[in-house]
């Protein structure tokens, strides 16, 4: 039987055993971790400026952990749509209290800013946007609406390749990459044959466990296309701050002094 992705997507993460698995995910968890951290080291502020950020996906808040403590003066609204994980963000960030507000709210509705308070300087996401890939055109334009003038958005995520030829470069950087962290881990050697083969079958594990759909680039736009979404926005300069293969850091800065 198949499964729509739609209603996959938005049931996973309100499944308390879905997101524990997700988080104990150690392997994933270190990639996330380190996309997050090369995101914050991209914020174009001083360190002990008073911020003002909006983390959206927020998820279990371990961005804004991230953020807040390279960015001691900084208050972060955390938004994410999932109760279950917003519980772990709350449980995260105890030691933060009164400087982090949480707001509940689906990004796949035009209405999901409308509980979320103010403007901000910053406004940050990580590994979000390929999960609501119909909406990110308006998304970005929503966002730019509480961006302050002199503020910025940055986006770090998976994007499409632009064509077959692409595809195969990201697929070749990725497969390089696991083959290193074998030899690392256990001294073996294993062809890129041999890693696909690996990969292909976790992957088909992890689907059937999880009763999830197949998975594919084609979900999310291209580099390009989101960098000309950000300019539709509204936004006077885009750029591509970082890029590794198939995950990119994308920036939208609004000019202005900050009020």
């Amino acid at each position: 039987m198949s499964v729509d992705r739609g209603s996959f997507e938005t049931e996973r993460w309100h499944s308390p055993e879905y997101v524990e698995s997700w988080m104990d995910d150690q392997s994933r968890e270190a990639e996330r971790r380190a996309l997050r951290e090369r995101l914050v080291s991209l914020l174009p502020f001083e360190a002990s400026q008073p911020l003002i950020v909006l983390d959206v996906g927020a998820g279990a808040g371990a961005l804004t952990q991230q953020l807040i403590t390279a960015y001691p003066n900084a208050r972060v609204t955390c938004q994410d749509f999932s109760s279950v994980m917003l519980g772990h963000a709350r449980e995260r960030l105890r030691q933060f209290s009164g400087r982090v507000t949480f707001v509940q709210s689906d990004l796949k509705l035009p209405t999901w800013l409308k509980p979320v308070e103010g403007t901000f300087d910053a406004v940050v996401s990580t590994l979000v946007f390929h999960t609501v890939p119909t909406r990110a055109k308006a998304i970005y334009g929503e966002i730019f609406q509480v961006v302050k003038p002199g503020g910025c958005f940055l986006m770090g995520d998976s994007v499409a390749p632009a064509g077959p030829a692409v595809g195969a470069v990201y697929r070749k950087t990725l497969l390089s990459a696991h083959q290193a962290k074998v030899k690392r881990e256990t001294g073996i050697e294993e062809s890129l044959a041999e890693i696909e083969e690996e990969l292909r079958e976790r992957r088909r594990l992890r689907r059937h466990s999880q009763g999830r759909p197949a998975e594919t680039f084609s979900r999310s736009g291209t580099l390009a296309v989101h960098l000309e979404w950000l300019r539709l926005a509204g936004f006077d300069e885009i750029d591509c701050l970082w890029k590794e293969g198939r995950r990119a850091i994308i920036a939208g800065f609004r000019y202005g002094q900050t009020q």
